[in-house]
């Protein structure tokens, strides 16, 4: 087998993980989530102060777990994220010794970065050159917008929205 068909393997399977981890990850957090929904309903639906704070250490030890998690998890997908790189970055720069018809992985990074600043990228791809630089900007070293949606905004709103369980349920608690 040639290091570029092992390269595409890697790449696959890296990938295939990080998706794993992803469904893993908004799976388990979808349901901790439904869990808050359903605690802090429960607590700002009674007016006894007893049920309230048994339900409220009810939501802080789930909303514990899902942080827990939440944490545990970004690092895991931003890890394998950065290993999924890795192979895209091995593969762009075999594909260098390639002909541009042969560059399929960088004929599609090209389109992908490139076609969203309304360049041609057909007439752009004949006529760059395959700098460490270019390969950087390809792979998007500083994260396109799925993998910054996903790897870190999507983590940011999952813990505003265990914060704003707990605001909610302490404004309760306190004020009623």
């Amino acid at each position: 087998m040639d290091k570029i068909s092992t390269l595409w393997q890697g790449a696959n399977y890296q990938d295939n993980l990080l998706q794993s981890y992803r469904n893993f990850h908004l799976t388990t957090q979808s349901i901790f989530i439904a869990i808050g929904v359903g605690l802090s309903v429960s607590i700002v639906s009674t007016s006894e102060i007893n049920k309230q704070i048994l339900l409220y250490g009810l939501l802080f030890v789930i909303s514990s777990v899902g942080i827990y998690l939440l944490c545990k998890m970004k690092k895991l997908i931003l890890a394998r994220g950065q290993d999924v790189d890795y192979y895209h970055d091995q593969i762009i720069i075999l594909e260098k010794k390639l002909s541009k018809e042969d560059r399929v992985l960088t004929a599609f990074k090209v389109y992908q970065k490139f076609n969203r600043q309304n360049v041609n990228t057909d007439d752009f791809f004949e006529t760059f050159e395959l700098t460490d630089k270019v390969v950087n900007e390809l792979t998007e070293k500083g994260k396109g917008h799925t993998r910054r949606f996903l790897d870190h905004n999507l983590f940011i709103w999952f813990q505003l929205i265990w914060l704003t369980f707990h605001i909610i349920c302490l404004i309760s608690i306190l004020y009623i």
